[in-house]
């Protein structure tokens, strides 16, 4: 059973303070290792060579430039040294994940196929992790993990982090952590099977992965909720933290308020970053608003969390019925400050008679973290932005947020998955010392990457 914890609540006006240094960021995504940080993003709905379902991961790769569509390439498991038969239903790109594997200071990605039916031990498996291993060009080669556990079900969320501070990055699915460095046979160099990270009564819904506490070793923050419903229907859900030691992940606690409630963990997504230039790695927990729980060299704060919804002073817009303000978040440091500051997503925003057309915000970061104030509002009716707003477009429905050009600001990434009628495409915007713009923004979908376009959903998985 998880063990509770809960520390002094923080209000508007005590909340963490923090003098800038560089914002902590996640591992470089540096696939073709010149330097820039890539893009990889998937569409596992997409048609490939005639097989429905099949899916495919394209990625930009970045340059003194920022991502460019001229070098671009998509892979699918008919691409040469991609391990794997195109099929229907395969959904390759199911998720994805981003991890320097195997040691080599190239960074990796590993790609779920989360319909993948396969064998091994005698027996039957379904969904199946395939690692493309960085190199020179990009990724020209790749394996099929062996599989976690005996369970015929292996198409689980891996979260990659160094969960023992030893300086190689490691995989974690389920209850099993397997420490790096890995083989090129997929094999790591040690596995523990008793790794703990939701209590046995709960459901992992999702997993992020940060140095909380700032002792150089990777924390574990995962959602967790109830298998069954009570007789109303509804379930019942946790926000845990896992602590990582030189012995790998903690036994996960329990995050309460000041009050010793559970913190109100029902979202829509999870990130961690640091929003106050701490160099700790804080919680925000997106649905329809967004909450920051804020980190400390114990830990997560578990004081009140901050809120921050479309009616917080400096926010554009007005928090409505059925919007999704958080219904993505991603965290990295677009102006270049120092402090990390939130990509938010939200889906369902309506405006000029448009239902469900999508917005996004970049809401910033400070020494007392985000407040609201100088907020950015983007839609695709924004001047310089590429395209049209349409109802059911779900633009911001996923984002992510990488340093494409190397400038030390991060590039916000868009997407939205019903646009054309679900073909799905991605916006890339840039940054400035003063946030985020939407000059020199393009977008790009099935036409520029070569791709069948019916039923894509393209952008429907960004690296965790």
């Amino acid at each position: 059973m998880a063990v509770a914890i809960a520390v002094l609540a923080a209000t508007s006006t005590a909340l963490p303070v923090a003098h800038a240094r560089a914002a902590t960021t996640a591992v470089r995504q540096d696939f073709d290792g010149d330097g820039y940080e890539d893009l990889a993003v998937a569409a596992p709905s997409a048609t490939v060579s005639g097989r429905t379902r099949a899916g495919y991961v394209a990625v930009l790769y970045g340059s003194a430039a920022g991502l460019r569509t001229g070098a671009k390439k998509v892979y699918t498991q008919a691409s040469p040294g991609i391990p794997g038969t195109v099929e229907k239903d395969d959904r390759f790109g199911t998720r994805l994940a981003t991890a320097d594997l195997d040691g080599d200071g190239f960074t990796d990605l590993l790609v779920e196929s989360g319909g993948e039916h396969w064998q091994q031990g005698g027996i039957d498996r379904q969904g199946s992790r395939t690692v493309l291993w960085g190199g020179r060009g990009g990724f020209g080669s790749g394996k099929v993990l062996p599989a976690a556990s005996t369970s015929p079900y292996q198409g689980d969320l891996t979260v990659t982090g160094d969960f023992n501070g030893d300086g190689h990055e490691d995989l974690l699915q389920r209850g099993r952590l397997q420490f790096g460095p890995f083989g090129r046979d997929g094999l790591p160099a040690s596995t523990r099977t008793d790794t703990e990270i939701v209590d046995g009564d709960m459901a992992v819904v999702d997993a992020v992965a940060g140095d909380v506490d700032g002792d150089g070793i990777t924390d574990l923050v995962t959602l967790a909720r109830s298998y069954d419903s009570d007789d109303s229907g509804d379930y019942a859900y946790q926000l845990n933290y896992a602590h990582g030691s030189r012995d790998g992940l903690r036994t996960p606690a329990v995050l309460k308020d000041a009050q010793g409630r559970w913190i109100d963990p029902a979202t829509s997504s999870l990130a961690v970053g640091d929003v106050n230039g701490d160099h700790r790695a804080d919680i925000v927990l997106g649905d329809a608003r967004i909450q920051v729980v804020y980190a400390t060299q114990h830990g997560p704060a578990a004081a009140t969390p901050q809120v921050i919804t479309q009616d917080t002073p400096g926010v554009p817009g007005v928090q409505e019925r059925d919007d999704s303000f958080g219904s993505a978040v991603s965290i990295g440091d677009v102006d270049g400050d120092g402090y990390g500051d939130i990509l938010v997503g939200n889906r369902d925003e309506t405006f000029g008679g448009l239902k469900q057309a999508g917005t996004f915000a970049v809401v910033p970061g400070g020494p007392h973290g985000p407040t609201g104030a100088g907020s950015q509002v983007f839609s695709q009716n924004s001047a310089d932005v590429p395209g049209t707003a349409e109802s059911g477009d779900h633009f911001g429905d996923h984002a992510f947020l990488l340093d494409a050009d190397g400038d030390g600001r991060a590039e916000p990434v868009v997407a939205a998955t019903r646009e054309d009628s679900g073909a799905g495409a991605v916006w890339v915007f840039r940054s400035t010392s003063a946030g985020a713009t939407a000059k020199g923004s393009f977008s790009f979908g099935a036409r520029v990457l070569g791709t069948v376009a019916d039923g894509a959903e393209l952008g429907v998985a960004f690296p965790n």
